[in-house]
Protein backbone atom coordinates (compact mmCIF):
# COMPACT_ATOMS: atom_id res chain seq x y z
CA UNK A 1 0.00 0.00 0.00
CA UNK A 2 1.33 3.42 -0.94
CA UNK A 3 0.47 6.32 1.32
CA UNK A 4 0.76 9.91 0.12
CA UNK A 5 4.15 11.46 0.76
CA UNK A 6 3.75 14.10 3.46
CA UNK A 7 5.14 17.58 2.97
CA UNK A 8 8.60 18.26 4.38
CA UNK A 9 10.31 18.79 6.68
CA UNK A 10 11.11 15.23 7.73
CA UNK A 11 13.05 14.62 10.91
CA UNK A 12 14.90 11.63 12.20
CA UNK A 13 17.75 10.35 14.29
CA UNK A 14 19.58 7.43 15.77
CA UNK A 15 18.52 4.74 18.22
CA UNK A 16 20.01 6.44 21.30
CA UNK A 17 18.71 9.90 20.36
CA UNK A 18 22.06 11.72 20.27
CA UNK A 19 22.06 12.36 16.52
CA UNK A 20 19.20 14.32 14.98
CA UNK A 21 18.67 15.52 11.40
CA UNK A 22 16.09 17.33 9.28
CA UNK A 23 15.37 17.12 5.56
CA UNK A 24 13.66 20.14 3.98
CA UNK A 25 12.95 18.58 0.56
CA UNK A 26 10.68 15.92 -0.84
CA UNK A 27 12.40 12.68 -1.87
CA UNK A 28 13.87 12.33 -5.36
CA UNK A 29 13.83 8.53 -5.02
CA UNK A 30 12.72 5.81 -2.62
CA UNK A 31 14.66 2.61 -3.15
CA UNK A 32 15.18 -0.81 -1.58
CA UNK A 33 18.81 -1.80 -2.11
CA UNK A 34 19.61 -5.51 -2.03
CA UNK A 35 23.40 -5.19 -2.54
CA UNK A 36 25.72 -7.14 -0.28
CA UNK A 37 27.08 -3.97 1.37
CA UNK A 38 23.61 -2.71 2.33
CA UNK A 39 22.66 -6.12 3.70
CA UNK A 40 25.83 -6.24 5.82
CA UNK A 41 25.67 -2.61 6.97
CA UNK A 42 21.97 -2.86 7.88
CA UNK A 43 21.85 -6.44 9.15
CA UNK A 44 18.70 -6.98 7.08
CA UNK A 45 17.59 -8.39 3.74
CA UNK A 46 17.89 -4.92 2.17
CA UNK A 47 18.13 -1.26 3.04
CA UNK A 48 15.22 1.07 2.32
CA UNK A 49 16.49 4.58 1.49
CA UNK A 50 15.26 7.93 0.28
CA UNK A 51 17.47 10.36 -1.62
CA UNK A 52 17.23 14.13 -1.75
CA UNK A 53 19.43 17.16 -2.49
CA UNK A 54 22.25 17.39 0.06
CA UNK A 55 21.89 21.15 0.42
CA UNK A 56 18.38 20.59 1.86
CA UNK A 57 19.68 18.18 4.53
CA UNK A 58 20.69 19.42 7.99
CA UNK A 59 22.63 17.50 10.63
CA UNK A 60 21.15 19.10 13.75
CA UNK A 61 22.97 17.48 16.65
CA UNK A 62 25.15 14.67 17.86
CA UNK A 63 28.60 13.36 17.04
CA UNK A 64 28.87 11.12 14.00
CA UNK A 65 31.51 8.80 12.58
CA UNK A 66 32.19 8.47 8.86
CA UNK A 67 33.35 5.47 6.94
CA UNK A 68 34.40 6.02 3.32
CA UNK A 69 33.24 3.05 1.27
CA UNK A 70 34.27 2.28 -2.30
CA UNK A 71 31.57 0.49 -4.29
CA UNK A 72 32.02 -2.00 -7.10
CA UNK A 73 31.70 0.92 -9.53
CA UNK A 74 34.74 2.57 -7.97
CA UNK A 75 32.62 5.47 -6.71
CA UNK A 76 32.98 6.44 -3.08
CA UNK A 77 30.41 7.33 -0.47
CA UNK A 78 30.69 8.39 3.15
CA UNK A 79 28.58 6.17 5.40
CA UNK A 80 27.53 8.22 8.44
CA UNK A 81 26.72 6.61 11.79
CA UNK A 82 26.00 7.79 15.32
CA UNK A 83 29.29 7.85 17.26
CA UNK A 84 27.48 6.61 20.38
CA UNK A 85 25.10 3.83 19.31
CA UNK A 86 26.37 3.05 15.81
CA UNK A 87 23.07 3.53 13.98
CA UNK A 88 23.64 3.84 10.22
CA UNK A 89 21.88 7.11 9.36
CA UNK A 90 22.82 8.43 5.93
CA UNK A 91 25.28 8.26 3.05
CA UNK A 92 26.94 11.13 1.22
CA UNK A 93 28.05 10.00 -2.26
CA UNK A 94 31.14 11.88 -3.39
CA UNK A 95 30.02 11.87 -7.04
CA UNK A 96 26.52 13.36 -6.53
CA UNK A 97 25.28 16.29 -4.37
CA UNK A 98 22.65 14.10 -2.68
CA UNK A 99 22.05 12.52 0.67
CA UNK A 100 20.78 8.96 0.98
CA UNK A 101 18.83 8.53 4.22
CA UNK A 102 18.13 5.18 5.84
CA UNK A 103 14.32 5.33 5.93
CA UNK A 104 14.11 3.49 9.25
CA UNK A 105 15.85 6.42 10.96
CA UNK A 106 13.00 8.82 10.11
CA UNK A 107 10.73 9.67 13.03
CA UNK A 108 7.81 8.55 10.83
CA UNK A 109 8.93 6.14 8.08
CA UNK A 110 5.38 4.80 7.49
CA UNK A 111 5.03 6.54 4.11
CA UNK A 112 8.31 5.25 2.61
CA UNK A 113 7.59 2.46 0.11
CA UNK A 114 10.21 1.76 -2.55
CA UNK A 115 9.53 2.84 -6.12
CA UNK A 116 12.57 0.86 -7.23
CA UNK A 117 14.40 -2.25 -6.06
CA UNK A 118 18.09 -2.41 -7.00
CA UNK A 119 20.66 -5.20 -7.03
CA UNK A 120 17.75 -7.66 -7.23
CA UNK A 121 20.06 -10.43 -8.44
CA UNK A 122 21.64 -10.37 -4.96
CA UNK A 123 18.37 -10.33 -3.04
CA UNK A 124 18.04 -12.59 -0.04
CA UNK A 125 15.52 -15.43 -0.43
CA UNK A 126 13.63 -13.79 2.46
CA UNK A 127 13.31 -10.43 0.66
CA UNK A 128 9.82 -9.25 -0.24
CA UNK A 129 9.46 -7.25 -3.45
CA UNK A 130 6.82 -4.62 -4.11
CA UNK A 131 4.84 -5.62 -7.19
CA UNK A 132 4.63 -2.09 -8.63
CA UNK A 133 8.28 -1.15 -7.96
CA UNK A 134 10.72 -1.14 -10.88
CA UNK A 135 13.35 -3.86 -10.46
CA UNK A 136 16.92 -3.27 -11.55
CA UNK A 137 19.90 -5.58 -11.81
CA UNK A 138 22.95 -3.87 -10.34
CA UNK A 139 23.19 -0.15 -9.79
CA UNK A 140 21.01 1.67 -12.34
CA UNK A 141 21.66 5.23 -13.50
CA UNK A 142 20.25 7.77 -11.05
CA UNK A 143 17.91 9.13 -13.74
CA UNK A 144 16.31 5.67 -14.09
CA UNK A 145 15.58 5.56 -10.36
CA UNK A 146 14.11 9.08 -10.49
CA UNK A 147 11.90 8.04 -13.45
CA UNK A 148 10.67 4.97 -11.52
CA UNK A 149 9.83 7.20 -8.56
CA UNK A 150 8.00 9.74 -10.72
CA UNK A 151 6.03 6.99 -12.47
CA UNK A 152 4.49 6.00 -9.12
CA UNK A 153 4.42 9.31 -7.27
CA UNK A 154 4.27 11.92 -10.02
CA UNK A 155 6.56 14.84 -10.82
CA UNK A 156 5.40 16.73 -7.74
CA UNK A 157 6.12 13.88 -5.34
Amino acid sequence: MRLPIPDPPYEGGCLCGHVRYRLDARPATMTACHCDACKKLSGGTNLLVITAPRDRFHHLSGEVQRYRRTGESGRQSDVVRCATCGTRLWHEPLSFPIVTLAAGTLDDPSWVVPASEIWVERASPAAIFHSDATRFHGQPPRDDQIAAFQALYGDDA
